[in-house]
């Protein structure tokens, strides 16, 4: 190194060029050498797969050949046995169902290679013969291949079938051939690979070894067993070959697909060879074909390039020489001209610089050298902007990596003849499949036969027209489930236009289609019972008029529910009272027949729906009795055992009804009717159940038309003290007004206390009594007011609050106010009432036991519940002097309210030896005509004020 820095210019100029010059020849040769060494290579591996593909067309198409000729005989054949036996059926030798019936027995006795088998198909799609018999008479005339074959009914049909069971699907082969007298079309089908044996291999040999690959190429066929199909010089087996073949054409086999470099000896010289061999399996039959080239053939224009080169290298050296000399006298003269003119002026004081040329080397030297600089820095301006690019692309190349990985949704992406080349992990995630695994494979592997050709035929005429695909599909996964997802296909184009790779975007939607299917079911199904609801049972019985009006008979409506079932519910709790629904459901259910249908309308009433022949009671009893004895067992909830009774109501169509809601309507009114005659019961929907439910809603809009014009005004009927005589109290009871006339309590409390108008009304005559009595109060009357409390009331959210408004708005003290509630009403719902009683008398409103004794009777609420006052019922009142068991139950009565220290009242007295015996066993109070009857406002006080000039007082009672 030191000697060449030491050296002149023109020397290093000289080796500098030299090996520049050769280095670029050796470089360039070497290039171009691999280059074509390359190409060469390449275009063998290239012949040896064509050459492969071809050997494989050949065989296939022989084997499809072989296939078709062996069903389509069987076909042919079988179709002149038929015609043969038409033929006879027309000679009068057999009936056409004899011939028929040979024909199928000829048919089925017939045995096909592997699985295959024979049956026919009319062109109505119906399956005439088939050796499973559950399929014969079926309807195909809907499926993709039946209609097919009615539209061709003759040729060949080759498609995929999956059998259930099997991992995936396979290649089968139909013949069919039409006997139009019978319209038959009789089918042969069988799948591809179980026919191998069918194939002659003469019919391909001669084509596959007439194939030349080079001058000692050739082509090779096995089957899987290593039996040699085809091969220029050897037979048999590769297992009974005593050379290097065995080993080398079993690796073929074991690796199925490849290609293998391997050195081969010729064994007639010795010779060493280079030799490449590709090779394919033909999975169908289980035959690999491989075609072998020797690299020698191949490489000869090489071995012709190499001596060319070497030639030309020897020229280049000598060529580079004189160059290089050349070109560094040249560069270096001037400077060398301009040394020496240096050295000879070395002591002229008056130095000048020669001319050289017109401008000097070195100047223009450095106005390159500047201009490369300028040059230089522009370049790193824009290498670093460049840098700056490819870091932000990098930067987002890890983001849309990272997205690609992390992203919930499965992704697969595929080149443009449908090969999966890359899918990320949620891809695996979804679909089973490893991604390796996929990779090269086909989406078909998802493929789940839900969808029909068309479907896919659609899809991808969207994909082409709009370049994308949206939508809801069912695919399979690798362990066999399906499962639907919402998959956007998008194909992506490249410069051109043309469509380069396509992007699979997709997601499990198995939860939300649950999610929809559960949402859909609860649209037409009770939440509790799953049972259909209303509007499931309407759209049914549509379904079962329908029926009837086409093929006769009846439909039987039953709308049934449990009796009490509310005061149940409220003293067991409601998850209770659900529990108690869904056991009563379980009972039933297994009574139902599939084609009857049990529904909840709601709450805990359910309608059964099931056609009959008739309306005789021989149809309808058993299934009334059927439900009767499911309810006879007690439901045992937790430790408690609760007995329930039913009501049923029953209508019947067309007798009863024309459309499924009258028939329903029907059905309440005569469930109404069993429950107004005390439950337990059915009851027949009768024309005079409707008019009287008319009359009731006449009576109904009339009441609610008496509120708003408050025509309900209370009548007040006096109570007496017994001993003394003075009026103590009196009764507020309603009265209705309307047009003038007064309406009979009877007809309208009973339909205000169903309907829940009772609550308004009871307000109505609260408000006008209070404030009626708080007036007399005023005036020097001081008397107690009762009012009548309804079982709707004490279950009301807000009548305590309203009560004490309307209580104090009026300005009559508690003290004077006691509220009657009856037996039944107070047993309804014991704890609510108790605890509503309770803050009732906390507030100093006196409580009054109503009509004792018609009903539980109970000591355990006296006990419990601040109670005032004891009333006995008119009913035992009447019968005293007359009806000795009511004399000892009046007097039980007296004897046990006295015990507990509540004033007794006798309601009804009309006689004076009623009053007389009331008297004498201590009753405290009467009411009753005996005194007076109700009256309004004005006749009362005007009866008041008669009662005091006589020399009775009105005074507010002792205590008792």
């Amino acid at each position: 190194m030191r000697i060449f820095n030491k050296s002149r210019l023109s020397f290093k100029i000289f080796i500098t060029l030299a090996g520049v010059l050769f280095s670029l020849f050796i470089v360039g040769t070497l290039i171009f050498y691999m280059l074509i060494k390359n190409i060469l290579t390449e275009r063998l591996e290239e012949n040896l797969n064509t050459t492969v593909a071809g050997v494989r067309q050949v065989v296939e198409t022989s084997a499809t050949l072989s296939i078709r000729n062996y069903l389509r005989s069987l076909s042919e054949q079988n179709t002149n046995i038929i015609r043969d036996l038409d033929r006879q059926h027309q000679a009068g030798m057999l009936t056409r169902q004899e011939a028929e019936l040979r024909a199928k027995d000829i048919l089925l006795a017939q045995r096909l290679a592997g699985s295959g088998y024979i049956y026919i198909i009319d062109s109505n799609g119906r399956i005439v013969v088939h050796p499973n018999a559950e399929m014969v008479g079926a309807d195909m005339q809907d499926h993709w291949l039946a209609q097919m074959q009615i539209d061709r009914k003759s040729g060949f049909v080759e498609y995929e079938w999956q059998n259930p069971g099997e991992p995936e699907a396979r290649q089968k082969i139909l013949s069919m051939d039409y006997f139009a007298p019978w319209d038959w079309i009789v089918s042969v089908t069988a799948y591809r690979d179980e026919l191998s044996q069918l194939i002659n291999i003469d019919d391909f040999r001669e084509k596959v070894l007439a194939i030349q690959i080079g001058k000692e190429g050739y082509p090779v066929v096995l089957d899987q067993k290593g039996e040699i199909l085809a091969h220029p010089s050897l037979s048999g087996n590769i297992h009974d070959l005593q050379d290097d073949n065995t080993a080398l054409l079993q690796s073929f086999i074991n690796d199925k697909t490849g290609q293998h470099t391997y050195d081969w000896v010729d064994p007639k010289d010795g010779r060493k060879d280079r030799k490449i061999s590709v090779f394919s399996t033909i999975e169908e039959f289980g035959w690999l074909v491989a075609a072998t080239g020797n690299t020698e053939d191949f490489y000869a224009p090489l071995r012709t390039l190499r001596n060319i080169f070497l030639s030309l290298f020897a020229i280049a050296i000598v060529a580079s020489i004189v160059v290089s000399i050349y070109l560094s006298k040249s560069i270096a003269a001037p400077l060398n001209h301009l040394l020496t003119h240096l050295s000879s002026h070395s002591s002229n004081s008056s130095l000048t610089i020669p001319e050289i040329s017109n401008k000097d080397e070195i100047e223009e030297l450095s106005e390159y050298f500047k201009n490369y600089v300028q040059h230089l820095h522009e370049s790193n301006r824009k290498l670093a902007e460049l840098l700056e690019e490819q870091k932000q692309t990098a930067l987002d190349l890890s983001i849309f990596k990272e997205v690609f990985i992390n992203i919930v949704e499965g992704i697969s992406i595929t080149d443009a003849e449908g090969s999966i080349i890359q899918a990320n992990p949620a891809f695996e995630k979804i679909t089973g499949y490893a991604v390796a695994e996929a990779i090269g494979r086909t989406p078909k592997i998802l493929k789940s036969d839900r969808h029909h050709a068309e479907f896919y035929q659609n899809m991808w005429q969207n994909i082409r027209e709009k370049g994308f695909w949206s939508g809801e599909i069912w695919n399979k996964r690798k362990n066999g489930e399906i499962y639907p997802e919402w998959l956007t296909i998008s194909a992506i184009r490249n410069i051109h236009g043309e469509t380069s790779h396509y992007a699979a975007v997709f997601n499990d939607i198995t939860t939300l289609v649950r999610q929809q299917e559960r949402i859909h079911f609860l649209a037409y199904h009770d939440h509790l019972t799953e049972l259909p609801n209303r509007l499931l049972v309407l759209e049914r019985m549509h379904q079962a008029f329908s029926s009837c009006k086409r093929h006769g008979g009846v439909i039987v409506c039953m709308i049934f529910n449990l009796d009490n079932f509310k005061t149940v519910n409220d003293s067991i709790g409601h998850e209770a009272g659900d529990l108690l629904l869904k056991e009563f459901v379980a009972r039933i259910l297994p009574t139902v027949r599939a084609e009857d249908t049990l529904g909840r309308m709601g709450g805990n009433e359910f309608v059964l729906t099931f056609q009959s022949e008739t309306e005789e009671m021989e149809h309808i009893l058993p299934v009334i009795d059927r439900l009767n004895s499911i309810i006879e067992q007690p439901f045992v909830l937790e430790v408690q055992k609760i007995y329930m009774t039913l009501s049923i109501g029953i209508a019947i169509f067309p007798s009863d009804a024309e459309t499924t809601e009258d028939l329903l309507k029907r059905a309440d009114l005569a469930l109404y009717n069993a429950k107004q005659s005390t439950g337990n019961s059915y009851s027949f929907f009768s024309t005079e159940m409707e008019i009287e439910v008319k009359k009731r809603l006449h009576y109904l809009a009339k009441i609610r038309s008496g509120l708003e014009n408050l025509e309900f005004l209370p009548f007040y009927q006096p109570k007496v003290d017994l001993i003394s005589g003075d009026v103590i109290g009196m009764e507020a009871l309603a009265r209705w007004k309307s047009d003038g006339k007064l309406v009979s309590p009877g007809d309208f409390i009973p339909i205000s206390e169903q309907s829940g108008l009772i609550i308004p009304l009871a307000k109505q005559i609260y408000e006008q009594a209070f404030r009626e009595t708080a007036l007399l109060l005023q005036q020097g009357h001081s008397l107690k007011l009762s009012v009548n409390l309804a079982p709707s009331q004490l279950q009301a959210e807000n009548f305590l609050r309203e009560l004490v408004e309307i209580q104090a708005k009026s300005g009559l003290p508690t003290e004077y106010i006691e509220l009657e509630i009856t037996e039944s009403s107070l047993m309804k719902n014991v704890e609510q009432s108790r605890s509503t009683l309770e803050q009732l008398g906390k507030l100093g409103f006196s409580i009054s036991i109503d009509d004792f004794g018609t009903g539980y009777s109970s000591l355990q609420y006296l006990k419990q519940i601040p109670l005032h006052t004891l009333k006995i019922d008119m009913s035992f009142v009447s019968g005293i002097g007359i009806d000795r068991d009511d004399e000892k139950l009046i007097e039980t009565i007296v004897l046990m309210a006295r015990q507990f220290g509540l004033t007794i009242v006798a309601e009804g007295v009309e006689k004076h030896h009623q009053e007389d015996f009331l008297r004498a066993l201590g009753c405290h109070y009467g009411q009753g005509y005996l005194y007076g009857k109700p009256m309004d406002i004005a006749t009362f006080t005007e009866w008041l004020e008669g009662r005091s000039s006589s020399g009775f007082t009105v005074a507010m009672p002792g205590p008792a």
